[in-house]
């Protein structure tokens, strides 16, 4: 018996006898084993270069969108999440930490069963003013209590920006639509001022239940866009305070000048709201506050603020004489070409 049947061995077959005899090997064992198509090492590497170079591009592509193209609606998406009565950390997380920040004192309104006047000092309240420059498109402004947003306020200084906003059931767009676009009865309260520098105007709109007891300040801040001031000759000689416009130039008024700021307010119960005298010179961004940080305004000099300072002073100008002819009656270059190639 073969050694191999005693060794418990599979039997070999004669080819494989003879192959081994002569010292050649079968042609299918002299195929060495094939090399597999991947790297375990190299992938993890090549799938952690990808993936950080497509997260790196994904984050700049959308960087450069929110500051060119994309930022008008990046900052409209974020200014819809804003309503009184949220917290002040909402809105940071929102549009981060604001630039400008101020306190303003103001008197809260006694019940109708408390006398007038009778604890002005308990009723004293401080609200924390907050001021945002976003994107250079808009100025958004809170008024706080206990760091509660009470009220808050947008004011467009850019054409580009011209968002659609609500009051109540109407649509006004932002920087375009006049006042006239508002129904204007009694109930609307008005408030006009003039002085050599700074002016403005606002009006209040109060729905009851059906706006959510909410109150609508539109009105016309002197550092947004397109803004037109007041005459002096247009104020009612019978107010006291010098605040009231006749009724023929505030109906001229209200429907050639556009909107470029509008305030919505909660339930603020304040005397000063009441007597119209708790926004002041500005309804909305205080301008005395916030051209400081432009470049012509800085102390350094340089380039950029020369720049900006030519190109104030050309927009100043051209404001000017297109009020001046506004004043006179001249329609625009363009109305005038429109009017002759109709006739």
């Amino acid at each position: 018996m073969p050694a191999a049947l005693l060794l418990g061995s599979p039997p070999r077959s004669r080819a494989a006898d003879c192959c081994g005899a002569w010292g050649v090997r079968h042609p299918s064992a002299m195929k060495p084993d094939p090399e597999p198509w991947y790297s375990t090492t190299l992938n993890l590497w090549q799938a952690a270069g990808v993936l950080v170079a497509s997260w790196t591009l994904t984050k700049t592509l959308t960087e450069g969108w929110r500051r060119t193209v994309g930022r008008r609606r990046y900052v409209t998406t974020r200014l819809r999440k804003i309503t009184p009565g949220v917290r002040h950390d909402y809105v940071e997380s929102l549009l981060d930490k604001p630039r400008w920040q101020s306190t303003l004192h103001a008197t809260r309104l006694a019940p109708d069963e408390q006398p007038e006047g009778a604890d002005d000092g308990e009723r004293k309240v401080e609200l924390t003013v907050r001021t945002w420059l976003l994107s250079r498109l808009c100025y958004l402004v809170t008024w706080c209590e206990d760091d509660v947003v009470v009220m808050y306020g947008i004011t467009t200084t850019s054409w580009w920006f011209r968002p659609w906003i609500r009051v109540n059931e109407t649509r006004i767009r932002l920087g375009k639509s006049t006042f006239a676009t508002l129904s204007d009865d009694s109930t609307v309260i008005h408030r006009a001022w003039l002085g050599n520098r700074r002016y403005g105007y606002f009006e209040e709109h109060y729905f009851g239940n059906v706006g959510g007891y909410r109150s609508w300040y539109v009105g016309v801040n002197d550092f947004g866009s397109n803004a037109f001031a007041v005459s002096d000759d247009w104020f009612d000689p019978s107010d006291i305070r010098h605040t009231l416009l006749l009724p023929e130039p505030r109906a001229a008024y209200r429907g050639s000048v556009p909107i470029n700021t509008v305030v919505v307010s909660g339930v603020a119960l304040f005397k000063e709201v009441q007597e119209g005298t708790f926004f002041g010179l500005s309804l909305g961004v205080d301008q005395d506050l916030v051209r400081l940080a432009d470049p012509e305004y800085h102390v350094l000099d340089s380039r950029i603020g020369r720049i900006h300072r030519r190109i104030r002073a050309w927009r100043w100008a051209l404001k000017h004489r297109r009020w001046e002819r506004r004043q006179q009656g001249q329609r625009p270059w363009w109305a005038r070409a429109l009017r002759q190639r109709g006739q």
